[in-house]
């Protein structure tokens, strides 16, 4: 009897308790978006504040003193303010590849399993840096800029972007179990979860001993509140399996506190992987891992660097440059450039043997160098260009192939994200890291002409029927791209002139792909908003992980990692041939699995050095990891690119990609190989600059 009236008493308080729930996630909901719309008013202030200056300074002769420390501040807040509607929009960037190959029925548990990894990791950040920000509070720490700002002031919005953050990750498991948990049980989660950051932060940084370790008393107080709401939100199984992966990973750094130096090496590369396989966001992965080793990994815990990582990860105008050179690619697409882009080139090469497949290449490598994303290319040119080609009797092989190909090129031909992001981890002056990547990128896009050429000419069927295009045709198709033509030899111009930083480029460059837009009759406020909103979430979703990398660099600094490879290099005595051949085949079958930005600033800061042993400068050996990366995404059986294409091109089997993809494979090789005998073809251009 009395558990009737019990079943009768849930089936009562369910409709209030859904519409509790319903209420509360509508603010959370609301919450997020207000918050990660201010980075989006950022991204609006940055390219205002930028073309500001180069007006000032250059027409009228009058720079500012501020608009470089006030650059920088803007970027942090669009990159934290905004972590949570990234989130939202599952734009995180993560590796899925080893939860999609597990069944069916351990998937959830898994990808359940590593958000709440990421929960902790978040809570336990949002602790660090609201000390770390109380600590500048009462110091008045100031910063060196004449504009001499509190550094508390904008360190706050790393705090607001934490906090919202949190709540988003909360809110998205709080729904998905909304309808297998009772409501009484899993809505206190997200409570209890907070409350333990409030307590952690009421402890501070005290630290005791246990077992012969010192232990900051905050992290295993939010590791028992984050297991509570695991248990809560998802069942006592899932808060016994989230304990025991955080024991054994607390339990794997003491261990090797006092273990050599490959060791320490070999677990913290160890525990990357099993987070990142686990499905968690590389920046989430990256940073736990490195959590774990200034927790237990020294002698005295120094969570405190956490907080240092989260304000100086990112502290550099020279990172503005990534949402300016986004937001210029992102209104370019807005304004239907790829589809013109596509046509004036096929009206060009229509002609030759395989006329479409250059056009797909030429299109591919041009948009993908101002979109800033390969695999973002392959998915708009695949659209494209892919039916247009198969409907003219192109090869699914060859169509595929051109698109793959194509798509590649971006991360070389500049201006290049990723080599921003290489160019700020090794030091080298992006304006010679893009004026290095274009004699080698024209190169891969001929090579790659000449390889559908040729694939036209000796295999019948291939490539469909030529067409002959009219001089008026191709004229108008011309027309077409001149304010993109414009375009290429503007920021260009602004940056080899001397008028411009890169970063001042790419805001010329956006404000010009504004100009555009409005010329083809595009442009309009809910297009702009649109573009602010897409770089503000975007430039979130890859800078979030150079903060993870930079707390699992500073573990990986202090154990003095890249050091002990360094010298086991130099023991084992190879020759730069074959350690550059190593490299290469370790960064290729990373690239299958990981995205080119995440695999850069995973890995360079242990590959440079000991590159750099083998004779290579930071030049050429970014040339040439780009090169690299291009091939890993297109390498059978697991290339990033290909996925996408398999996913815009259903009809398609996947043997026919594969088949496709491979000739691009073995051009970018030959390319590879040649810039590696002949070095002068990266560094000739960089020369004459300087």
């Amino acid at each position: 009897m009395s558990e009737y009236i019990d079943s009768r008493q849930d089936s009562a308080m369910a409709p209030q308790l859904h519409r509790s729930h319903g209420r509360q996630s509508f603010v959370i909901e609301k919450i997020i978006g207000a918050v990660g719309s201010l980075g989006a008013v950022s991204v609006a202030s940055l390219l205002g504040i930028i073309i500001f200056e180069v007006v000032s300074r250059y027409v009228f002769n009058s720079p500012t003193y501020w608009v470089t420390e006030l650059s920088t501040y803007l970027v942090i807040a669009m990159v934290f303010l905004t972590s949570g509607w990234a989130y939202k929009r599952s734009e995180h960037i993560r590796i899925e590849f080893v939860v999609d190959l597990l069944p069916a029925g351990l998937r959830p548990k898994v990808t359940s399993l590593a958000e709440w990894l990421g929960v902790t990791f978040v809570v336990l950040s949002t602790w660090q840096m609201s000390l770390y920000l109380f600590s500048e509070y009462l110091a008045d720490s100031r910063s060196w800029g004449l504009l001499s700002v509190p550094l508390w002031i904008p360190q706050v919005p790393i705090v607001a972007g934490l906090s919202v953050f949190l709540m988003a990750m909360l809110k998205r498991m709080n729904d998905e179990t909304a309808e297998s948990t009772p409501l009484r049980f899993h809505s206190f989660a997200p409570g209890i979860v907070i409350v333990g950051c409030g307590i952690a932060l009421l402890v501070g940084n005290h630290t005791v001993e246990a077992l012969g370790i010192r232990i900051n008393v905050g992290m295993p107080l939010i590791a028992l509140f984050c297991v509570l709401g695991a248990m809560l939100q998802n069942g006592f199984k899932m808060a016994i399996m989230l304990a025991l992966v955080l024991l054994v990973g607390a339990a794997v750094f003491a261990g090797a506190a006092e273990s050599s130096t490959l060791m320490v090496g070999l677990v913290v590369l160890g525990t990357v992987l099993v987070l990142l396989s686990l499905g968690m966001e590389v920046a989430l992965g990256l940073g736990l891992a490195g959590l774990l080793g200034l927790a237990f990994l020294l002698s005295s815990p120094q969570l405190t660097a956490v907080g240092d990582r989260y304000w100086n990860g990112i502290n550099s105008f020279t990172y503005a440059a990534v949402p300016m050179f986004i937001l210029m690619g992102s209104i370019l697409m807005r304004s239907g450039i790829t589809g013109s882009l596509f046509s004036a080139l096929a009206a060009w090469t229509g002609r030759l043997p395989g006329g479409l497949a250059h056009a797909t290449i030429g299109a591919g490598g041009i948009f993908a160098a101002f979109s800033g994303s390969s695999i973002a290319t392959a998915a708009t040119i695949g659209k494209t260009a892919g039916e247009e080609m198969m409907s003219r009797g192109y090869s699914p092989r060859m169509t595929m192939g051109a698109i793959a190909g194509g798509g590649t090129l971006g991360i070389l031909i500049p201006p290049s994200i990723p080599l921003i992001i290489y160019g700020a981890m090794v030091g080298a002056p992006v304006t010679l890291l893009f004026a290095a990547g274009m004699i080698p990128g024209l190169m891969a896009l001929v090579s790659m002409m000449v390889l559908v050429f040729a694939w036209a000419k000796l295999v019948p069927g291939s490539s469909g029927t030529t067409r002959r295009y009219s001089w008026n045709e191709k004229a108008r198709a011309m027309i077409s791209v001149l304010p993109f033509v414009a375009l290429i030899i503007g920021v260009f111009s602004v940056l080899y002139l001397g008028i411009a930083t890169p970063t001042e480029a790419g805001a010329v460059g956006a404000a010009m792909s504004a100009l555009i837009a409005a010329l083809k009759g595009k442009l309009n406020m809910r297009m702009l908003g649109e573009a602010f909103t897409e770089t503000a979430v975007l430039t979130s979703a890859v800078l979030i992980i150079v903060v993870g990398a930079g707390i699992l660099g500073w573990i990986v600094d202090y154990a003095r990692i890249p050091q002990a490879l360094v010298g086991f290099v130099e023991a084992q005595d190879l020759t730069p041939w074959v350690l550059m051949l190593c490299i290469t085949i370790v960064y290729i079958v990373l690239g299958m699995f990981i995205d080119p930005i995440s695999m850069i600033l995973m890995t360079v800061s242990i590959t440079f050095p000991i590159v750099a042993l083998a004779g290579y400068d930071e030049i050429w050996f970014g040339i040439a990891l780009m090169i690299v990366i291009e091939i890993g995404l297109i390498t059978p059986p697991v290339g990033i690119i290909l996925f996408v294409l398999r996913g815009i091109s259903p009809d398609v089997s996947f043997r026919d990609i594969v088949m496709g993809a491979l000739p691009f494979v073995v051009i970018l090789l030959l390319n590879l190989l040649l810039i590696a005998i002949f070095p002068e073809i990266v560094h000739w251009l960089p020369d004459q600059i300087q």
